[in-house]
């Protein structure tokens, strides 16, 4: 069974890698939906170069073991977060309204991040009761809803200990993003850069143009699972 959550330090091939490519047009190109609030957001090829830095770090491996496939293309983001740009996730939520559910996310920090923005997760939070809440409020939109999101958060912070993804460069983070409530924890006047990437159990979402820039072929046997297309993109 692949852990609920857990991290690996120093991914330092990996976060050189990443950090090459932020403004590397070659090896990356724009996501099909575009996001304001971030002024770096930007697709990673699947490069055999890329595939065989992956291949280094054993969690893709369990990953592959567990039955787990990549959700779409790797993303890099940076975020400088001015007081105002909260995003559009900044409650806690989860990653398990596809019907068959939830997935597991990676996140590298590529650079330094103690007491900046980050990411904070619930730990065993699949059946609490802030989940639920949320999973009501979700359900149907309504004018005033984003307070009582606020609200469910306040309370899901007093009764739980949240942990903190921050740490030093090059820690790569993973967990279940379907099981653990988790929310982005915005402070004024920081800058989080990050590798993310999602990896599910049922539906990718990758095509075989995402997949033109390697051979499959020539890497090791788990790439059959975690690069596998859904049957109507193969």
């Amino acid at each position: 069974m692949f852990p609920a959550f857990g991290y690996v330090d120093s991914a330092i091939k990996l976060g050189d890698y990443c950090r090459a490519c932020l403004l590397d047009d070659e090896r990356t190109h724009p996501p099909k939906v575009g996001n304001k609030t971030w002024e770096i957001y930007k697709c990673l090829r699947l490069t055999d170069e890329l595939i065989r830095i992956f291949d280094e770090l054993d969690v893709f491996k369990a990953a592959a073991e567990a039955g787990y496939r990549l959700r779409e293309e790797p993303h890099l983001i940076r975020w400088t977060y001015t007081g105002s740009n909260r995003g559009a996730a900044d409650h806690y939520h989860h990653d398990g309204h596809f019907g068959k559910g939830g997935q597991v996310s990676l996140m590298l920090l590529l650079e330094e991040n103690v007491g900046k923005t980050h990411m904070r997760i619930i730990p065993n939070s699949r059946k609490s009761f802030g989940r639920k809440v949320y999973d009501a409020l979700w359900k149907i939109p309504f004018k005033g809803r984003g307070r009582l999101f606020r609200l469910n958060d306040w309370f899901i912070e007093k009764f739980n200990k949240p942990i903190k993804l921050e740490g030093p460069k090059d820690r790569l983070y993973f967990f279940n993003a379907g099981d653990n409530l988790h929310k982005a924890f915005p402070v004024s006047g920081t800058t989080r850069t990050i590798f993310h990437l999602n990896l599910t159990l049922f539906e990718s979402r990758l095509s075989a143009q995402d997949l033109s820039f390697c051979d499959r072929t020539n890497h090791s046997m788990h790439w059959a699972q975690l690069l596998s297309l859904s049957p109507n993109k193969a």
